[in-house]
């Protein structure tokens, strides 16, 4: 049973303003900030009711009140609140923190609380931390949704920091909880194994697939709760809920090798479209800097970043500031506001968006591997993710524990090519729907130790090795190794001809089928010091690029770490030979020839294409400063020699458009912080 009905309104866009509220807000003037809301070009106010604290009389005995409802007149602000928000027709979303709890409640239920390996509870400013194992979510969370409901015309929850309380807001982590729920549920989950003792543990990979699953029995279990009251209610949650929610912030201290990756959003959004795209995303865009920093206002370009990220993947964007409206700077969301309008007056537009890539590039998970080997994935995907963005690709992301699930449903079939960036073994679920997908005529590029078993089995029936001859080579072992798709004949001479390119990361050497295609060559290491000596590559047989037809389809692999190689050396002609190899399998139908520094987004309704470009011109070390406005570039529509009427939506008036050969131009208007083109058959 879901909280949505079949027809659910929370199905078509909706526009969120969050006002994350202190306790002292508890007397704020509702019309004020509803003034505010409305003309940011919000329909829905996500507003705070309780957990760590109620802005309501609750009468639970766990509930703590907010002490300032004293000294509001009506000692009721959610109840204010909401029947502002009815009166001008705006939805409600009612948001709870149940993460933590007061010290009299810690005392009388201790059995509630996250408890480290060494059984300390988790104390912070005052607040005991709770654990989603517990009975306080498992069992009396609805006790909480229950009076609110029987109160409040409110049109759904939002649940924050709906998870496990690894770590707190001063970055101390307290690792994996160790309360006597968690070891017993932790123990049914995973056949009787012990808890982790923390990330580096062997275990830790189950359990993070155990926090997973508890999270969304959790959501499960509350919207089957609440789903009898008919109220087609939305339940918003990180995982597993009706709606889900990813949050867009800079808190780069948390970011995989603390590397700001300005992508972020646009990636999380589009694995979770592709393989859910019947359950809508929030994407909650923060307006200060970090929690560390909550008076700090955002760059306003950024905060933009985080929403055109988002409703151009297909998610309703969210705009979420702390305090009452006002009380606080907000010059952070100046630029979201034009992007939250934008999306409220093309609400038909985004009600009918979908994905039209034909590129899918698969996002590597946490695996089996640890965490040190997932950072090193990591860098490979985003290698490759920024190679297409540049040539403006169009692409997709697909998480790689979704891939079954996606084929069984038809996700992969608008697909003409799958790229697995070095995301390791792949187990026999997904290798089987690749296979599938490649033998009925899509083409896989795999790169890296794709399908491949740490002890060197191929797992693709589709693929062009047999398996690993040896071990993977790393480090010192690939240093001054190179790959090249030009053909090498003076290499007796010491001469080289075309593009040579190097290998950093790792390399690893395969038996090749018998009718397997290789194309290029690896140069086998030489010695790299002093310069009199630094000679001597040759071809040692390896190819750089290996293709098979399978069935229908083709399925090529590079060896190599092209992606990570990219990103440790940012040379453009590392991208060129990645791009020589991906190009001729992707059957691109939409491009632009325009700065790299705009991302082009592609999807398409039901009458066209809708092309979203987003100016990131001004991304910066870590975050995004002013742009600078771009002018001369052009859509290509490959392949076709028919006439087509686009119209620039931000720009508000039609393009010139012409044929050139098989391909129809058209010519971009100047693009300040995004644009959306809308192309239909003339």
């Amino acid at each position: 049973m879901s909280v949505r009905t079949a027809h659910s309104r929370w199905q078509e866009p909706f526009t969120v303003f969050q006002t994350n509220l202190q306790e002292v807000d508890a007397t704020m003037d509702v019309e004020a900030a509803l003034d505010v809301i409305e003309t940011h070009g919000a329909d829905t106010w996500l507003v705070n009711a309780g957990g760590i604290c109620a802005f309501y009389p609750t009468d639970l005995p766990f509930h703590t009140r907010n002490p300032f409802l004293t000294d509001r007149p009506s000692g009721d602000f959610l109840g204010d609140a909401v029947t502002a928000a009815k009166r001008r027709g705006l939805r409600v979303i009612a948001r709870l923190d149940l993460s933590k709890v007061s010290a009299r409640v810690a005392t009388e239920h201790p059995d509630w609380l996250f408890a480290s390996v060494t059984g300390e509870p988790q104390i912070y400013n005052g607040l005991y931390s709770t654990c989603l194992s517990g009975a306080f979510y498992q069992r009396h969370a609805v006790e909480i949704l229950d009076e609110i409901l029987d109160r409040y015309p409110v049109d759904g929850f939002f649940f924050n920091w709906f998870n496990f309380n690894e770590r707190d807001y001063s970055e101390v982590v307290h690792g994996i909880c160790h309360c006597a729920c968690c070891a017993q549920r932790f123990a049914e989950f995973s056949g009787g194994r012990a808890l982790p003792e923390n990330q580096h543990s062997g275990d830790f990979p189950i359990w993070r697939r155990y926090t997973d699953s508890t999270i969304a029995t959790l959501a499960r279990t509350y919207s089957d709760h609440v789903a009898p009251r008919g109220r087609d209610l939305g339940l918003v949650l990180r995982k597993g809920a009706p709606i889900v929610y990813h949050e867009g912030n800079n808190a780069f201290l948390h970011m995989p090798g603390k590397d700001f990756w300005p992508h972020a959003t646009a990636e999380a959004v589009s694995a979770h479209i592709c393989a859910r795209p019947d359950v809508p995303l929030m994407l909650n865009a923060v307006a200060h800097i970090d929690a560390k920093y909550r008076l700090g206002a955002e760059q306003p370009e950024h905060v933009a970043q985080y929403l055109l990220q988002a409703i151009a993947r297909g998610a309703n964007p969210s705009t979420y500031i702390l305090g009452a409206p006002g009380r606080l700077p907000m010059a952070s969301v100046s630029l979201a506001q034009r992007v939250t309008r934008f999306h409220r007056d093309h609400h038909d537009l985004y009600a009918r968006l979908r994905p039209a890539a034909t590129i899918g590039l698969v996002r590597p998970g946490l695996g089996r591997a640890g965490y040190a080997a997932h950072l090193r994935s990591l860098e490979e995907f985003r290698g490759v993710y920024s190679a297409l963005q540049q040539r403006h690709l169009a692409f997709d992301v697909l998480a790689d524990d979704e891939l079954a699930d996606m084929a069984a449903a038809g996700g992969l079939d608008r697909f003409r090519l799958v790229v697995l960036p070095g995301v390791g073994a792949l187990g026999w679920a997904a290798a089987e729907a690749l296979d599938e997908f490649v033998a009925g005529g899509g083409h896989l590029l795999t790169t890296g130790d794709s399908g491949v078993t740490t002890d060197g089995a191929v797992e693709l029936a589709c693929s062009p090795a047999l398996r690993r001859s040896g071990a993977e080579l790393s480090d010192k072992d690939v240093w001054s190794t190179y790959a090249t798709l030009d053909d090498q004949h003076h290499l007796d001479e010491f001469r080289y001809d075309g593009s040579i390119v190097p290998i950093f990361g790792t390399n690893a050497r395969f038996v090749w089928k018998p009718n397997a295609d290789r194309t290029g060559s690896i140069l086998t290491q030489a010695p790299w010091g002093p310069p009199e000596v630094s000679y001597g590559h040759t071809a040692g047989g390896e190819p750089a690029v290996a293709s098979l037809q399978y069935g229908s389809g083709v399925s090529a692999m590079i060896t190599w770490t092209i992606g990570r190689t990219y990103r440790e050396f940012g040379k453009t002609e590392v991208r060129d030979h990645l791009l020589r190899v991906l190009e001729p399998l992707a059957e691109v139908v939409v491009s632009a020839e325009i700065t790299d520094r705009v991302e082009l987004i592609l999807g398409r309704d039901d009458e066209g294409y809708v092309v979203h470009l987003l100016n990131q011109t001004g991304a910066q070390r870590h975050s995004f400063g002013p742009h600078i406005p771009v002018s001369g570039g052009r859509l290509v529509l490959h392949g076709t020699d028919m006439s087509y009427r686009a119209t620039a939506l931000v720009a508000g008036h039609d393009l010139e458009s012409r044929q050139d050969r098989t391909a129809s131009i058209i010519e971009l208007p100047v693009i300040d912080v995004f644009e959306v083109v809308r192309i239909r058959p003339a």
